[in-house]
């Protein structure tokens, strides 16, 4: 189970084992290529219109 310590000088360590790290990155590796494909999305042309489009009603 991840683990957050509180320090002497106020700022939190956040700690997990080797076990759970593992786990998290199959985690990551299954959703990466569900966001590479968002950023695709976001990065292009089609995107940008929609965006300049709300920001032209909203300014």
């Amino acid at each position: 189970m991840p683990r957050i310590t509180d320090n002497e000088d106020g700022s939190q360590t956040f700690a997990v084992n080797s076990r759970e790290l593992k786990g998290l990155g199959e985690a990551l590796g299954h959703t990466v290529r569900d966001v590479e494909k968002v950023l695709e999305v976001v990065d292009g042309p089609r995107f940008r219109d929609a965006l300049s489009f709300v920001k032209s009603i909203v300014d």
